[in-house]
């Protein structure tokens, strides 16, 4: 028994006498095969079975190793000898070695033994004579004198089996048995390309014959122009002419060819004209065939998504992974991804950049607004005006049958007329696509090889069918920083493109715009930022116009002239706040948001509390909490127990025309009112988010990333979140943070402690 380099293998199984090329890029497998290819030592090489390595593999020799760029390698093995492993060993130094030992086969009657191995070789021979796709590498003939053993091992590997029956037949010893296994396979095989060359032929012959028509045809109608003859129906044998380039399926055709005759017959006034005409020019235009080949170059694809998106790191990697897969694996059936993020942040101009980057052509389906199950699967031809669904018209548009599709804000379709959602389950399903068929077209069409991308404001308003089939990518908002580069790397090109001035009129300065992104936008995307820019592109493109010729540099003082006053003011969060006033943080589907709260009291009451705000139920009930759980506690907080009958309290929140609920404002709320019975200012710059229970504990709260960068962007200081969403900010980069500190609580005695610090000197006193 002796130790040899281990390599796991994903999806194949070596045997004896077999050439095998490999990628490996696993750090242990690294490990051993350098050793190995320095020491020029065996390799041993077995099958990954679930989370463990086969019992029973083979051992190689490596006869080619290339390095690639990313640390790879690209090894090519030849199969030996079969090796039983008797356990595993990975060292940080070595990788991972294995102790083997031979495994031979058992003996058996030799004629038995011949027989099978006659027979195997003969289905070989003729299989390798009659399999048209098989490729020329793999056309040798059969091994002639090395023996039963070498002929098993080396049908094992031809005939293309399954990685589990490849698994059982390297581990069985029995000599007769694999032979019989084996011819039983390749008469299998051999049945199955009979059969396909069959079907070939006959389809061979039966296209030659219509392109033979079709020729003829049309040398008819030439000789008859020629002629001076009018023929009459050369519109229509045009269109034929077309459905017989257009390559259609055979049952497509049949079906095409059918109603084609039908209209010859129709006059061209009846009703139905008109319908079947334009059914057989939107059939022609289909592209059932044409297709554009992907560019499988990452390093260009990596070139292009940072070229065109600043930032967005998480998202851009993900793409990339995306990509390399299909790459690896063209036919995999992976989930949908799904850009979900706040208007603004780049989802749709993502994913058109991944069709640039792929070579693909690139279309959006808006889904806002879609009621009617019709839309997406079609009308049918009975029906006046019928048209083909989206998706359809997508693919007609692109003009290819491999575009990149967005399925753009998908958290707004609604069912009012069948269920729109349902059928795009069908347009996504990998295992029905291949044949989705239309309702106006009433023909299966390939949509297996069109790469959706989906995109959504907020993912909780996905119908959960389809969110099962997606796998979201969350885009955050923009902080301060990334805004400007992006104004200086993209928008303000895009704008001064779009107005016709250029880069050495107008310049604006980097406080400047500082000062744009800060106080005239407060946004998660760059929308709104793009709007101001052209605002002043627009104005000093007049002043031009009006025979200005020296170059203009905007500066900060300009702003006010050239915009208006600005409409955010860092004061309005980062004053100092009175008792009675708290900041909470609120999700909105444009991303994060601050939420002033407000608390006051009034003597000669009876302990009614009044709401206003245009608050919603939970908020309400929410505010009621706070209000009770702080009455609990008013004897450890010295608040007098008799100021909750004796007084009024009115709970209030600014803005009051745009209506507020959610489950997360209960720690503002208690703290809004801890305040003004305390007669405490709240710490400055401190916004906070959670929900209370009676009890005094906290509980999580949803989007938190996107009210941490809200407070980020209004200036504020620090955030309190409850300790269970600690980790929803655990991949969260530290850069998009700042100096913004986060505190953490499970209880209100953790929120008093750091509302008001001390506040329990002063408890120990009393």
């Amino acid at each position: 028994m002796q130790s040899h380099p281990t390599l796991a293998l994903h999806g194949l199984v070596l045997f004896p006498g077999m050439l095998r090329p490999m990628l490996v890029s696993e750090p242990d497998a690294l490990l051993a095969l350098a050793e190995a290819v320095d020491k020029d030592l065996p390799l041993a090489c077995f099958a990954q079975v679930g989370e463990q390595l086969a019992e029973v593999g083979c051992l190689g020799k490596i006869l080619r190793s290339v390095t690639l760029g990313d640390g790879s390698l690209r090894i090519l093995v030849q199969g030996h000898s079969r090796v039983v492993r008797s356990g595993e060993k990975k060292t940080v130094q070595r990788g991972m070695w294995c102790q083997v030992m031979d495994l031979a086969d058992s003996p058996g009657d030799p004629v038995q033994i011949g027989v099978g191995e006659a027979y195997l070789r003969q289905v070989l021979e003729e299989l390798l004579g009659s399999d048209l796709r098989r490729p020329t590498e793999m056309g040798a003939a059969p091994p002639m004198d090395e023996g039963p053993q070498r002929l098993a091992d080396y049908a094992a590997g031809m005939l293309q089996l399954p990685v589990p029956m490849q698994q059982v037949l390297l581990e069985e010893v029995d000599l007769l048995s694999r032979l019989e296994v084996l011819a039983l396979e390749a008469t299998k095989a051999l049945e199955l390309v009979n059969l396909s060359n069959d079907i070939q032929q006959q389809a061979r012959m039966t296209m030659d014959r219509r392109q033979r028509h079709a020729f003829l045809k049309e040398q008819i109608t030439v000789l008859q122009a020629e002629l001076g003859q009018p023929s009459g129906k050369s519109d229509l044998d045009r269109l034929a002419m077309r459905l017989q380039s257009a390559n259609l399926p055979a049952e497509v055709l049949e079906e095409a060819e059918r109603e084609l005759a039908r209209l010859r017959m129709l006059p061209t006034d009846a009703a139905e004209y008109g319908v079947t005409r334009t059914w057989l020019d939107t059939i022609a235009d289909l592209p059932w065939d044409r297709s554009t080949v992907d560019d499988n170059d990452m390093g260009h694809a990596r070139t292009i998504l940072n070229g065109d998106h600043y930032g967005l790191e998480e998202p851009k990697q993900r793409l990339l992974e995306y990509l390399a897969v299909r790459q690896l694996n063209p036919n995999a059936r992976g989930a949908i991804l799904c850009l979900t993020g706040p208007p603004g942040v780049g989802k749709t101009s993502l994913a058109a950049t991944t069709a640039q980057a792929l070579g693909r052509e690139f279309q959006k389906v808006s889904l806002g607004g879609v009621r009617d199950e019709a839309e997406i699967r079609g009308h049918r031809r009975t029906y006046i005006g019928a048209l083909p669904g989206r998706i359809m018209q997508a693919v007609r548009r692109a003009g290819t049958r491999n575009p990149v599709l967005v399925l753009d804000e998908m958290d707004k379709l609604s069912g009012e007329r069948g269920d729109p959602a349902a059928a795009l389950l069908e347009v996504l399903d990998a295992s029905q696509n291949h044949r989705f068929e239309d309702h106006y077209l009433g023909v299966p069409f390939d949509l297996s090889q069109v790469l959706f991308i989906a995109t959504a404001n907020v993912e909780h308003s996905i119908p959960t069918a389809l969110l099962d089939r997606l796998e979201v990518i969350r885009l955050p908002g923009y902080i301060e920083e990334e805004k400007t580069q992006i104004a200086r790397q993209h928008l303000v090109p895009r704008v001064r493109e779009r107005v016709g001035l250029t880069e050495s009129q107008l310049r604006i300065s980097p406080t400047a715009m500082t000062t744009l992104v800060r106080s005239y936008t407060r946004e998660p995307g760059v929308r709104e930022l793009e709007r101001q820019l052209g605002r002043i592109y627009r104005r000093m493109a007049l002043r031009f116009v009006e025979g200005r010729k020296r170059a203009l540099l905007v500066r900060e003082k300009h702003l006010a002239e050239l915009l208006g006053p600005p409409p955010f003011r860092q004061t309005l969060t980062e004053g100092a706040l009175r008792p009675g006033v708290a900041l909470g943080l609120a999700w909105t589907p444009a991303g994060g948001e601050v939420l002033h709260v407000e608390a006051a009291g009034f003597d000669d009451g009876d302990g009614k509390l009044q709401l206003t705000g245009s608050l919603g139920v939970v908020m309400k009930e929410s505010v009621q909490a706070a209000m009770s759980l702080l009455r609990s506690r008013s004897r450890q907080l010295s608040i007098a127990s008799s100021r909750f009958k004796r007084e009024d309290f009115h709970v209030h929140c600014p803005s009051a025309s745009i209506p507020k609920d959610g489950p997360s404002a209960g720690v503002a709320m208690l703290a809004a009112l801890s305040s003004l019975m305390l007669n405490r200012s709240l710490p400055k710059g401190l916004a906070m988010s959670g929900e209370i229970t009676l009890r005094g504990q906290i509980l999580p709260v949803g989007g938190v990333k996107a009210k941490v960068l809200a407070a980020r962007r209004a200036g504020m200081s620090a955030v309190l979140l409850p300790k269970a969403n600690q980790v929803d900010l655990a991949d969260l980069d530290p850069a998009l943070l700042g100096d913004l500190s986060l505190h953490y609580a499970n209880d209100v005695e953790q929120i008093f402690d750091l509302l008001y610090p001390n506040l329990t000197l002063e408890r120990q006193q009393n």
